[in-house]
C-alpha cells in the first residue's frame, strides 16, 4: 500500500468525513474517493461505511486504521530523524505524564529543552497507569514518565527508573484528622484518589496490614487541581506522592495525617517502547530528564 494511502486512511478516521478529509490534504473529494477506493482495492475489503453524521470504520476497517496510525507516526519519525540528523531540528514529542512529573520535573525539562530546541513542539497529555501505556504501545506517545509498570504492564515496554518518593496522607488545614496517629481511625473518612478505577489506591496496604478492609473511595480524578480543590477546607483523605507536598501547602490550605505506619513508596520511571526509535530531539529530552532527576532518592 502506498504511503500516500496511509496518510489517507488515518485522516479519514480522525475527521470522520471525507469532505474535510479533502480539505486538510488540500485534494478534490473526487480525488479522495478514488485513492480510498484503491487502498481498499488493494486491502480486499471496505475501510469505512456511510453513516448519518459521516463516515466510520468496518470492522476489518478499525483493525487498518489502527495499524495505519502506527505505520504513519513511524514515517513522521523518520522523516523528523533524518531532519535532525541533517541538522534541523523540527518535529515534535508526545509525553504523557502523572502529576507529580508534571509539577516536579515537566516545567525544568520544558525549559531546558526549549532553549536548545527552540523548533521542536513538545505534546503534553496527562495519564495514569496502567491506562497511559496503551497509547505508547500504538505509537502515539515517546515517553510515559510517572509510576513505574507493573510486571504485566511491561511486556514491549522499556522502563528505567528515575527516582521514588514516599507516600503521605493529605486532608485539609482544619480537619479533624490532623491528630490522627493509628490508621485504624481513618477506616470511617471519606477518601479520595488521583487516577482511574483501573488503579489500586495506594493507603489500601495500610489497613491491608492491619487485617481491615481498606475503605473505598468515594472520588476518584485525574485533575490534581480538582484533589486539591476538593481536599481545602474538608475532612477527605486521599495519599499522595510526598516529593511536591512543602510547594503545594504553601498554595493550598492543606494539612498531614501524622500516622504512624509508613506507607508504600511510588516509583518513578521513564517508559518506552520496545520497537520505537526515538529522535535525536527525543533522546536529548531523554537526558535532560534524567539529569534533573539524578540524586533523587
Amino acid at each position: 500500500m502506498k504511503p500516500q494511502h496511509v496518510e489517507l486512511i488515518v485522516t479519514i478516521a480522525e475527521l470522520g468525513s471525507l469532505g474535510a478529509a479533502a480539505a486538510r490534504m488540500n485534494k478534490t473529494q473526487p480525488a479522495i474517493t478514488k485513492a480510498l477506493k484503491a487502498a481498499e482495492t488493494e486491502l480486499g475489503t471496505p475501510i469505512f461505511f456511510r453513516a448519518s453524521y459521516g463516515v466510520v470504520p468496518t470492522r476489518e476497517g478499525q483493525l487498518i486504521v489502527d495499524r495505519c496510525r502506527k505505520i504513519f507516526g513511524d514515517i513522521k519519525k523518520l522523516r523528523e530523524e533524518v531532519a535532525q540528523i541533517q541538522g534541523d531540528y523540527v518535529g515534535t514529542i508526545d509525553i504523557i505524564v502523572s502529576p507529580l512529573v508534571a509539577l516536579k520535573v515537566v516545567p525544568a525539562v520544558l525549559r531546558r529543552f526549549q532553549h536548545r530546541f527552540p523548533n521542536v513542539k513538545i505534546g503534553i497529555t496527562g495519564g495514569h497507569a496502567p491506562a497511559a501505556f496503551s497509547p505508547l504501545r500504538r505509537g502515539e506517545a515517546d515517553f510515559v514518565l510517572g509510576p513505574s509498570p507493573s510486571p504485566s504492564d511491561l511486556p514491549g515496554l522499556q522502563a528505567t527508573q528515575l527516582f521514588s518518593t514516599p507516600v503521605s496522607i493529605l486532608t485539609g488545614s482544619h480537619s479533624r484528622y490532623l491528630s490522627v496517629t493509628d490508621p485504624l481511625d481513618l477506616r470511617d473518612g471519606r477518601w479520595i484518589m488521583i487516577g482511574p478505577k483501573e488503579r489500586r489506591p495506594v493507603y489500601y496496604e495500610i489497613f491491608e496490614r492491619k487485617g481491615v478492609r481498606p475503605p473505598e473511595p468515594f472520588a476518584r480524578s485525574d485533575s490534581v487541581l480538582s484533589i486539591l480543590s476538593m481536599l481545602e477546607g474538608t475532612d477527605l483523605l486521599c495519599s499522595f506522592p510526598s516529593l511536591p507536598i512543602p510547594e503545594l501547602r504553601a498554595k493550598w490550605d492543606l494539612g498531614l495525617v501524622p500516622i504512624e505506619e509508613t506507607l508504600p513508596t511510588v516509583s518513578i520511571a521513564i517508559t518506552s517502547a520496545k520497537d520505537r526509535i526515538l529522535t535525536p530531539a527525543a533522546f536529548a529530552f531523554s537526558d535532560l530528564v534524567h539529569e534533573h532527576c539524578k540524586g533523587w532518592s
